[in-house]
């Protein structure tokens, strides 16, 4: 038994461990197969609260495995995941299918756990017959749960007014419809769209109010907003909404006119809000960050840009990163060494001899003062931040 206990807990200790990346494949299977056309997928607000609630939700069914007493587990993660579903038009049946899916990439993982973690063959033989089962029964407990949450939820948005703007927004957006029904906005106008979260959603909900006809929103989920806004520009509805709060993250389109703008502006405040989140910025216009929107739709690239033109001034060191900060501020002074120095508080022999080391560590080929390198420099903190630097010893700054 003390063997059989010791086991379970090296076990739960590797899938809690792993529990980040299980949950990445799990998405992405489920992405693919079930939900590719749902927003839950496809809309960077949303899809921070599907996997905020499935971690959550993978954990429960963890803890449960390694407390040795099978129970039910209760998860208000997927009630709420039933509830979005219905709200965004996702069919039941995909619902269910994804559970079904979730339920197969968990159980490769509880192999691998087991193979992995080193546990003795006969012990492991009996563990993985019991999580196995264990999963099972909660994969069909939660079905039933989802599937009830859901039927209620549908019966629900039948009478509420904001499920019932959100349908209407979403027939304009999926070019089924070409009127906003419960709110008096008019499509022909310049639209301006915000997604927005946390304190940031609630915000852009009571300016949206305060705007009247000119403005509509609607709560996507119970933290999150779309929104458009007409007779006001992107950097407007941006100062207004940080007037109110700090707090929380906004993606801001560009202005554009009628149906088509109405779309494409969401896009853009989709593709904006998604940077938000890689860069911990509380409100971001897509004219500021066109460059990180189209790195973020294709990481493999952007991390090869960024090797090719910095080379090993994007190794995850700290002289790499005073390097590099150095750098950008040479760039963005016009490449004025003692403009540079001023703004850095540095002496312009120090700001000198950084740039010198600088140029050891740029590969033959880049151009200290090209476009390429600057862009490379601007696009590395989301390579850093997507695990693409790599890590070295710390050497010391060059001094003055």
């Amino acid at each position: 038994m003390e063997t059989c206990t010791s086991s379970v807990s090296i076990f739960t200790d590797w899938l809690t461990q792993h529990l980040e990346e299980l949950v990445d494949d799990l998405l992405s299977v489920i992405g693919r197969d079930s939900i590719a056309a749902s927003p839950l997928y496809g809309d960077p607000a949303l899809q921070a609260v599907l996997r905020s609630e499935t971690t959550l939700l993978v954990a429960r069914i963890f803890k449960e495995l390694e407390s040795g007493l099978p129970s039910t587990v209760t998860s208000p993660e997927a009630r709420h995941i039933a509830r979005l579903a219905a709200l965004h038009g996702t069919p039941l049946d995909d619902v269910v299918n994804a559970h079904w899916e979730a339920y197969a990439v968990v159980q490769d993982a509880y192999f691998r756990a087991a193979k992995e973690a080193a546990i003795p063959p006969d012990s492991a033989l009996q563990l993985l017959r019991s999580a196995c089962r264990r999963l099972l029964e909660h994969t069909s407990g939660l079905i039933d749960t989802v599937t009830d949450e859901y039927m209620e939820a549908l019966r629900n948005n039948e009478t509420d007014e904001n499920a019932l703007r959100l349908h209407a927004v979403q027939a304009v957006l999926n070019e089924s419809g070409a009127q906003v029904g419960q709110a008096p906005y008019d499509l022909d106008a310049e639209h301006v769209a915000v997604v927005a979260s946390g304190a940031a959603a609630r915000a852009v909900s009571a300016y949206a109010r305060e705007r009247g006809p000119y403005a509509v929103a609607t709560f996507v989920d119970e933290d999150v907003v779309w929104a458009w806004f007409s007779s006001v520009g992107p950097r407007q509805v941006r100062d207004a909404v940080l007037a109110r709060t700090r707090s929380g993250e906004m993606g801001i389109g560009a202005a554009a006119k009628g149906v088509d703008g109405f779309r494409q502006s969401h896009r853009q405040a989709q593709a904006a809000y998604r940077v938000c989140g890689q860069t911990d910025q509380t409100g971001t216009c897509f004219a500021d960050v066109i460059p990180e929107s189209i790195a973020l739709a294709d990481l493999d690239s952007t991390r090869g840009l960024v090797q090719r033109q910095l080379g090993r001034l994007a190794l995850d060191g700290t002289r790499e990163a005073v390097l590099r900060e150095t750098m950008v501020v040479y760039l963005e002074s016009g490449q004025n060494a003692r403009a540079a120095a001023a703004k850095l508080g540095l002496t312009e022999r120090t700001v000198a001899n950084r740039l010198q080391a600088v140029r050891t560590l740029l590969p033959p080929s880049a151009e200290p003062s090209s476009l390429e390198l600057a862009l490379a420099l601007r696009l590395m903190p989301l390579v850093r931040r997507n695990g693409g630097a790599r890590t070295r010893r710390a050497d010391p700054v060059p001094a003055g």
